[in-house]
């Protein structure tokens, strides 16, 4: 991008942070307030963005909305955590229910053991199930088993690859490096970098942990035969292979190990699993999991006071159920159509895009190449232009611009998105010709 062109659309950001803090006055008043109780007035690092996110007070299907009456359709469900939308019935009836008679018990439930079931069963590996609370707890208990069942300390992960807010497996993000002993790192798609990785540290991995799609910074699906590679290089070199779904368990009624055909030894699950409550799960081969046994003399301890508590796991059981084969490919084919419309629109209107991933979950940049999920960016200008062009004209996507379709975004809603989006496109092209 040229210097001219920088500033250009350096002026154009100035121009649509204003308008946006304009239309946004009671959203803009309560962030000031939460800031004296909560850094910056947030609670989480993603969904905030500059100048400030939007505060919301309901959700509803595929919209919501926030403290100045605004509606957006929601392209990016908390994060993919809200797989049915916001407030999905079937689930707020379950939710009710439970509420009456009690939300979390010291012992064994019903609904714990019915929705360990289910999961065993969309698993190809059909292996034992432990609850936990969120996908980053999922992931640090994965870390613990490989390292008991191994005796090794370190995983292998991709860069860029996140899985969880947990110090082991943010190596190689946010400008973390390899952490010894405890985390090496290898190039997402490239077998012969993680060949490496275990030629030189081989003795000290306990596991390969992999995303079938990297869904930071740039939405990047795996090479089917890099995944199955890694798998077999971890088993060869006396590791596990950990399959990180808590994502990607939308692309198939089995999730990534069904698409892709790669059975993992542990899958880590959470986002859209709890129905909207938090709920993490590690299914895994009955030698590993089993470890956890209480009645074994050489137990993993894994505690948790919530852990498959009867409101998550009752709500869970829902959400999962209803993402059958039909509303997968449902969502995959209205997420493609808006694709191709977006990509047409930008094209139409004399700016680049480009967007990638598969299924119902992807990310669109606004650049005539795909960008490289490390390193630096020359699209994140433009990009993060049509991320609030995108908020402005009602369309929630993520902070990235990442999309991901709810099974409640019907073709009426998605024509809706595309002609949101659009005149988005012609809000930054107009901005632009300035």
């Amino acid at each position: 991008m040229t210097a001219a062109m920088q500033t250009t659309v350096d002026q154009a950001w100035r121009t649509f942070q204003r308008r946006f803090t304009a239309e946004t006055p009671k959203s803009r008043e309560l962030t000031e307030h939460a800031k004296a109780v909560l850094p910056g007035g947030s609670t989480r690092t993603v969904g905030w963005f500059a100048p400030y996110p939007m505060v919301f007070e309901k959700g509803s299907g595929p919209y919501l909305f926030d403290a100045d009456g605004r509606r957006y359709i929601d392209m990016f469900c908390n994060g993919l955590s809200l797989i049915h939308g916001h407030a999905y019935p079937p689930v707020v009836e379950v939710a009710e229910r439970i509420f009456r008679s009690g939300t979390a018990w010291p012992g064994t439930s019903h609904s714990q053991i019915a929705f360990a079931e289910l999961l065993s069963q969309r698993i190809p590996s059909h292996g034992l199930v432990r609850f936990a609370n969120t996908g980053t707890e999922a992931g640090m208990l994965a870390v613990k088993l490989a390292r008991a069942y191994t005796g090794r300390r370190s995983v292998l992960k991709a860069w860029a690859g996140y899985h969880g807010s947990y110090d082991v497996l943010e190596a190689g993000l946010h400008g973390q490096g390899e952490d010894p002993g405890r985390a090496r790192l290898g190039e997402f798609n490239d077998l012969e970098s993680f060949e490496r990785a275990f030629s030189e540290h081989g003795e000290e991995i306990g596991a390969v942990i992999l995303e079938s799609v990297m869904y930071t910074g740039v939405v990047t699906a795996a090479e089917r035969e890099f995944l199955s590679g890694a798998r077999e290089l971890a088993h060869r070199n006396g590791a596990l292979f950990i399959l990180d779904d808590c994502l990607m368990f939308r692309l198939a009624e089995g999730g990534s190990a069904q698409y892709y055909g790669v059975e993992a030894d542990l899958t880590m699950l959470g986002k859209f699993i709890g129905g909207g409550t938090p709920v993490g799960a590690v299914v895994g081969r009955p030698d590993i999991v089993g470890k956890l046994d209480p009645n074994r003399p050489d137990r993993v301890y894994h505690g948790g006071s919530f852990n498959g508590n009867v409101l998550g796991t009752a709500c869970g059981t829902v959400a999962v159920r209803d993402l059958t084969a039909t509303v997968i490919d449902a969502m995959d084919v209205r997420a493609q159509r808006i694709r191709t419309a977006l990509e047409s629109a930008a094209a139409q209107r004399g700016l680049p895009m480009v967007t990638t991933g598969i299924g119902s979950a992807f990310g669109a940049y606004v650049t005539a190449t795909v960008p490289s999920p490390v390193g630096p960016r020359e699209d994140l200008g433009m990009s993060r232009l049509f991320h609030l062009a995108a908020v402005r004209r009602g369309v929630l996507i993520g902070d990235g611009n990442e999309f991901a379709l709810s099974s409640v975004v019907d073709d009426a809603v998605a024509d809706e998105v595309i002609e949101r989006l659009s005149a988005a496109l012609d809000d930054i092209a107009e901005e632009l010709s300035h």
